[in-house]
């Protein structure tokens, strides 16, 4: 339970400001019906209404500038001008609280195991299509399918070294995976800039939430890239 600072509005006075927005037809992950806050978007909703009028606007504006000062676009596939463009970003951001994202934490996880266990038998036994689980026209016209992999053994049985999961909510609430990416993620670089930029333009967002930090992901890489490098590669300098 976080605590809610004294200067924070009352409930009532956050729920007259919000009325009139709009939730109905559509899972709002930050207000019920009727513009009440979520529970865990409370303190959010309270430092919201506690901006002056246009606070917010601007604060976006200059957000939108350091994104571009700092190079933080990207190009419009199939676009004939090839225009650069910012990278979009909300100033309001999204909460998910530790309870849930440990659940999808967890699936995460348990997916990309079976994700590395499909690749793995599809290159060996292929007792999924043996089962009758997978058909095997799927496998063998697929262009991602190297006839050279076939019997290979990568270190540590990792076939995907890093998978970009796209998740979205439902309007029950619930998240679902959308898709798997299978390489590297090229959206993390944005991740990273993102919330250099949120606690540049808005750092009362952080004051008195515990939130995970980000800023350790290229870490994190470095060690998943160690251990599944042969060892002759780890025991050159380069690598410290």
């Amino acid at each position: 339970m976080l605590a809610v600072p004294d200067s924070a509005l009352t409930p009532s006075q956050i729920d007259a400001t919000f009325r009139d927005y709009e939730t109905v037809g559509f899972y709002d992950e930050m207000f019920l019906e009727g513009g009440q806050p979520r529970p865990r978007a409370e303190l959010l909703a309270s430092r919201l209404k506690g901006l002056s009028e246009g606070e917010l606007t601007q604060r976006q504006r200059v957000a939108d500038q350091a994104l571009l000062n700092m190079g933080i676009t990207f190009n419009v596939y199939g676009h004939e001008a090839g225009t650069e463009k910012i990278w979009p970003f909300d100033l309001v951001p999204r909460i998910i609280e530790s309870s849930e994202w440990r659940f999808i934490d967890a699936g995460l996880k348990q997916r990309i195991r079976a994700l590395n266990l499909f690749i793995d038998d599809v290159y060996h036994d292929q007792n999924i299509v043996r089962d009758g689980i997978f058909p095997e026209y799927m496998v063998h016209s697929s262009k991602n399918f190297l006839k050279q992999c076939i019997g290979l053994n990568p270190p540590g049985g990792i076939w995907c070294h890093i998978t970009g999961t796209d998740l979205v909510r439902d309007a029950d609430g619930t998240v679902y995976v959308l898709e798997d990416n299978l390489r590297c993620p090229s959206g993390v670089s944005y991740v990273l800039e993102n919330r250099e930029v949120m606690k540049r333009t808005f750092p009362q967002l952080f004051n008195g939430l515990s939130v995970m930090p980000v800023e350790d992901y290229p870490e994190q890489l470095l060690k998943m890239l160690q251990h599944i490098a042969p060892p002759q590669l780890m025991n050159q300098p380069s690598w410290y």
